[in-house]
């Protein structure tokens, strides 16, 4: 039985073909004399050897392109990679990372990341690097930091942190870095605007067409509708008699033209009564100029035009 080796397969396909190139190339029969068939051997073997170079050949520009794509996918990753020393060093960091603490990456090699780190979590860096470096292997850690570009300013930034156990070399820790910024900003803005949303002032959100989106609690409480009620219909909900057409068509045409109006508006409340309220209509932007929102917000100083009177009498 002819034992076989790792390659026998690949390497008798490639005979046979090469075997078949010859006789193409030597049509007539050969002769069975030692030369001949010595040079017959040689010429296949050669042949064999060409379409050996050539799967070389091929594989290595596989190898070359796979190489290509994954430098590509590491380099311009949308996220940063940053691999720290057990000493805290970054030993190696991608080409986004480098944009990401806006250093040029010659000069943040060997650098200590927390050098980056903002002064209010330096020390919370400290002790989650130290459990990470220090305790047995543990799933992968995350967590927000903030970080500081050279010239000072703060970012906010999202770390996923797993510690890399190589053979025969020392643990280092593997962190994806992204830029969190916006997002803290949009949170932080939302938050400032839920608080806002529930103050004393009533207030409404319209789309463009003046259809009402959304209404606060004190919006019914100063003008009887039930935001169920108030939802899908538009400002002329509050509208009373004593103005007239001009001078809503006055009032919409400032917002329009400068984006906003403040005055005195009497509204009329759910039970048909009629109130004086201090009221401001604003246009909101989207980032390419164009309104996406209407917002009102409105007072009621019913106890304001009531106690006028009764001062100018007491002076």
């Amino acid at each position: 039985m002819t034992k076989k080796y790792p390659g026998h397969e690949a390497r008798q396909t490639l005979r046979t073909e090469a075997e078949r190139l010859v006789v193409s190339l030597s049509p007539e029969a050969l002769i069975a004399q030692p030369n001949e068939i010595l040079l017959h051997e040689l010429l296949v073997h050669k042949i064999e050897l060409e379409m050996q170079n050539e799967e070389l050949r091929r594989a290595h520009t596989a190898l070359e392109e796979a190489r290509d794509r994954f430098v590509d996918l590491y380099e311009f990753a949308p996220v940063g990679y940053i691999t720290i020393t057990r000493d805290g060093l970054m030993s190696e960091i991608n080409l986004t990372g480098a944009d990401l603490l806006k250093v040029d990456r010659t000069k943040l090699l060997m650098r200590r990341f927390s050098q980056f780190v903002a002064a209010p979590d330096k020390d919370r860096w400290y002790r989650l690097f130290l459990s990470l470096m220090t305790t047995a292997p543990a799933d992968k850690q995350a967590f927000d930091l903030q970080m500081l570009h050279p010239d000072g300013t703060v970012f906010y930034a999202h770390l996923d942190c797993l510690r890399h156990n190589p053979a025969n070399a020392e643990p280092t820790l593997r962190v994806n870095l992204t830029d969190i910024s916006k997002s803290k900003q949009i949170e932080q803005e939302l938050r400032i605007a839920a608080t806002a949303f529930e103050s004393q002032e009533g207030i409404w959100v319209t789309d463009t067409d003046w259809v009402i989106l959304k209404v606060n609690l004190a919006f019914t409480h100063i003008t009887g509708f039930s935001a169920a009620e108030a939802l899908g219909q538009t400002p002329n909900l509050l509208r009373s008699e004593r103005h007239d057409q001009g001078f809503y068509a006055a009032l919409w045409h400032t917002v329009n033209t400068t984006g906003a109006w403040q005055g005195e508006i009497w509204n009329r409340r759910k039970n048909g009564e009629d109130y004086p309220a201090w009221t401001s209509i604003t246009a909101v932007y989207g980032d390419d100029g164009a309104v996406i929102y209407y917002v009102g917000m409105q007072s009621d100083i019913s106890q304001q035009k009531t106690a006028a009177p009764i001062e100018q009498g007491l002076s």
